[in-house]
């Protein structure tokens, strides 16, 4: 009888310590640092559960033995050294095929990507035109646009004005600079506005005064406004001219458009509004009434913006693949967000009047390679792991892009980093300008999307046969 108890006793001892010993195995793995050390060791294809349990187990079991007579320590002997050896065996198990380290595509440094070396360009110029001022940016709760703001708040401006229709684009950008506390934290303004609406930002220009700004809005993705012609233009041109004609009426001392390598002997609608765009700034800029001095940034494709592959393919290897590509000769231009608004501020400093201003990027990067990169990068293999698809090239879509057109050259400037284009055929006046905005308007107002095409097209057209003329 009695010993019948004992045994009882020792196997509910048994059982307890048991319980424990998974209840502080389960609490060392849920704190933080570890939780770290556990999926460190699980990512290199070591699983230290089998081995924790095992030794929380025979060290509580090795107490509660202490409590209790020691006639049946041979029997319990044989028991634990069975269980130890059970769960070592799993540890074995577990460690017998090890696991892929696989690296997230989202801390691959992008640098890696473009294959070239990204070098931050001077500011001590920036700092003496932007510090004190002013400044208002458009699109600011974009990619461009809020690294924009970031980088203008280090310049210590009297105030930073945020303009995007983009409500929680903004609060989020705010909320970002606050929680890092940033020291110029109070001089951002944010504003829900849309650069569509004349009058709002007519109001926005008599109360604020801007003296400098960065015009980043725009409707962007190319094979999207191939179907809306008629919304690409009402943003990215017409917004345009009545935005510069708002620095022109308040004397907005310096006005940067931003636009892209699409503009370049455009093919897509896209390309061909910012190539209007770029023709607005221009006139205005040689106009005799104008004291603002205007000019256009244009660059490639920004790896890492909202839209870009980078992004795309990050969610398709999260997903587990095929990476989507066009075509397996297609190639691009790349920049880096950062890079990119580096080169916009410093240009706003250096810039002479009406001119055109691109940075040196390099090579152009195969689509393809940078799929496949970013496949091996993450720690996995091309076709084995992750595959790739190709889909065809997108209407407005062209197999490579160019910097420049064939009517254009490219000429140095004092930074290595910066070159200025030069357009043959010089730039539109101020009244072809206004004719064209009003043949786009007209356009408008009709909405025959597909007339609509032709018009804008026609426009870019028109001005290769232009020569220089003076308003």
């Amino acid at each position: 009888m009695w010993e019948g108890r004992a045994i009882y006793f020792i196997w509910m001892e048994i059982m307890k310590y048991f319980i424990n010993a998974i209840t502080a195995f389960r609490m060392f793995k849920e704190a933080p640092m570890n939780r770290n050390i556990a999926q460190f060791l699980q990512e290199r294809g070591i699983s230290i559960e089998p081995y924790a349990v095992a030794v929380l187990l025979c060290f509580n079991i090795a107490i509660a033995l202490q409590l209790l007579i020691r006639v049946y320590i041979l029997l319990l002997g044989c028991i634990l050294s069975a269980l130890v050896l059970f769960l070592l065996l799993l540890g074995r198990i577990g460690t017998a095929s090890p696991r892929v380290r696989i690296r997230k595509p989202y801390e691959i440094n992008v640098a890696e990507l473009l294959e070239r070396e990204v070098v931050p360009l001077e500011t001590t110029e920036a700092r003496v035109v932007l510090q004190g001022q002013v400044i208002l940016v458009s699109g600011a709760a974009g990619s461009i646009g809020s690294e924009l703001c970031r980088q203008l708040l280090n310049y210590e401006p009297a105030l930073l004005i945020a303009l995007d229709t983009n409500e929680t684009g903004l609060f989020d950008l705010v909320e970002g600079l606050r929680s890092r506390a940033h020291p110029c934290i109070a001089n951002i303004y944010p504003f829900i506005g849309d650069i569509t609406d004349v009058q709002r930002l007519t109001r926005l220009f008599a109360e604020k005064r801007p003296d400098i700004v960065f015009h980043a809005a725009a409707y962007k993705h190319v094979p999207l406004l191939e179907q809306y012609p008629d919304l690409a233009t009402r943003t990215n041109v017409l917004a345009t001219y009545h935005l510069c004609r708002l620095a022109q009426e308040y004397e907005v001392a310096r006005f940067v458009f931003i636009s892209t390598d699409k503009a370049a002997e455009p093919v897509s609608v896209m390309g061909a509004t910012k190539r209007v765009g770029e023709m607005i700034v221009g006139a205005l800029a040689k106009s005799t009434e104008s004291p603002t001095r205007f000019c256009t940034v244009r660059f490639g494709n920004v790896i890492g913006s909202r839209g870009s592959v980078v992004p795309v393919f990050t969610r398709q290897i999260e997903q587990g693949g095929p990476l989507t590509v066009t075509d397996p000769e297609a190639t691009r231009y790349f920049m880096t967000i950062p890079e990119a608004c580096e080169l916009v501020i410093l240009t706003s400093a250096i810039a002479d009047q009406g001119g055109l201003y691109l940075l040196n990027m390099g090579y152009p990067v195969r689509i393809l390679d940078l799929a496949s990169k970013m496949i091996r990068l993450s720690g996995l293999r091309v076709g084995h792991d992750i595959g790739i698809v190709y889909t065809g090239l997108r209407p407005g879509e062209r197999l490579h892009e160019t910097l420049v057109a064939a009517d254009e050259e490219l000429n140095p400037t004092a930074n290595s980093k910066i070159l200025c284009v030069t357009n043959k055929n010089g730039t539109p006046t101020l009244a072809t300008i206004v004719q064209w905005i009003e043949i786009l308007e007209n356009s408008l107002q009709r909405g025959d999307v597909v007339q609509h095409r032709e018009h804008l097209f026609e426009i870019v057209r028109e001005q290769k046969l232009l020569s220089v003329s003076v308003n």
